[in-house]
């Protein structure tokens, strides 16, 4: 989780939920701003400044914005909610970009949600295939109607999720409406963009309204819904890439942990298997990896995110070493710097050879850096 740095749209600070991996981040941020800003007005593309990202070029994706149209019409609310999707993409490693529509402009406020992954742009990877699971929709009555494409894709740390409304019966038409999405995991919570093709009261923008995802239970109010909005031929769906609340809680009270594989340093240079455990408290840290890095004395790596409270240290492993006839266990040092830029972690041969192909499985006391 990290916040941004400024914007040039006049929306103050926005707080971002990400998943890293090597090459590519999935971003959850929902904010508020007047489209009536002069800042909002002069801006030609929406950019949000924010701390270093993972990677510094993505390809474009889609982002949700809305704004909220509502009234009274003989006693009756008429709820005429529009929007549509925008294009967004990352433009270097400290900027994210969204499009800018003229069909806001008369708007006074608007809302954008990012449920969305950004990939590397011009990168390969070793891809991660998901599977399809279909949602089951339960209920004590029966009365809300979903199609066949209402389905989710799990990984360990986020899910795509794919909603395709079909209808519901006519007496809860006017009513809230909540069923259990059995298949999804509990730990997905989340407003949700739903996209229909009507809006009466906008006939250039789409019917855009939200429902509530928690604890497997999907809801929505009578209230958020559009008149019209279970017509046939509304073509109801949502679809967001949604970030699991599933950090695991360290076994050992005050534990730090980085986890990554692998951890990168560049290109060519990565150790596979990374898991670094810190405990200030104990004054010790304990590690495991394992690296090949010819012609080098020293290398460093940079972890994808690193705890709030990790401290930077110095301490002294015992590595196996896989090349050569030389020793076969060496002494290299590793030092953790969190005040850097990128929090570089960095491991240096003590024996002097210009070869870094080890593996690792140790632990050592820590010294303080930086103090």
């Amino acid at each position: 989780m990290f916040n941004s740095i400024s914007n040039n749209f006049s929306a103050g600070v926005i707080q971002f939920k990400d998943v890293r991996e090597s090459n590519y981040i999935v971003l959850n941020s929902v904010f508020t701003f007047r489209a009536d800003s002069p800042a909002y007005q002069a801006a030609e593309v929406l950019e949000i400044t924010v701390p270093d990202l993972n990677i510094d070029r993505s390809t474009e994706t889609g982002v949700i914005i809305r704004y909220l149209s509502r009234e009274m019409s003989y006693g009756y609310p008429y709820v005429c909610d529009g929007g549509t999707v925008l294009k967004s993409w990352i433009k270097d490693k400290n900027t994210i970009c969204i499009e800018k529509l003229p069909q806001f402009d008369d708007q006074e406020e608007l809302i954008i949600y990012i449920q969305t992954i950004y990939l590397q742009l011009n990168q390969g990877g070793n891809a991660s295939k998901g599977t399809r699971k279909s949602i089951t929709i339960e209920q004590a009555e029966k009365y809300l109607y979903f199609g066949y494409d209402t389905f989710v894709v799990i990984y360990p740390k986020w899910v795509f999720l794919h909603i395709d409304f079909s209808s519901s019966s006519y007496a809860y038409r006017n009513l809230d409406w909540s069923c259990v999405f059995e298949g999804l995991p509990s730990d997905v919570k989340a407003d949700v963009p739903i996209i229909g093709a009507a809006n009466y009261k906008n006939d250039k923008l789409g019917g855009v309204n939200v429902c509530h995802i928690e604890d497997c239970v999907w809801s929505m109010k009578a209230e958020d819904r559009n008149m019209g909005f279970e017509n046939t031929g509304n073509y109801v769906f949502g679809m967001a890439y949604l970030i699991r609340d599933n950090q695991p809680v360290p076994d050992v009270p005050g534990r730090l942990r980085i986890a990554e594989n692998p951890i990168k340093g560049g290109t060519y240079v990565q150790m596979n298997d990374f898991d670094l455990e810190v405990e200030p408290e104990l004054g010790s840290a304990s590690i495991a990896g394992s690296t090949g890095q010819y012609s080098k004395t020293t290398v460093t790596f940079y972890p994808v995110s690193v705890p709030e409270d990790m401290p930077s240290f110095r301490a002294f492993y015992l590595g196996r070493m896989m090349n050569g006839s030389g020793l076969c266990i060496q002494l290299i040092s590793m030092e953790m710097d969190v005040l850097a830029n990128r929090k570089p972690i960095t491991f240096t041969r003590e024996s002097g050879e210009t070869n870094l192909v080890f593996k690792m499985f140790d632990t050592s006391a820590i010294m303080a850096l930086n103090e």
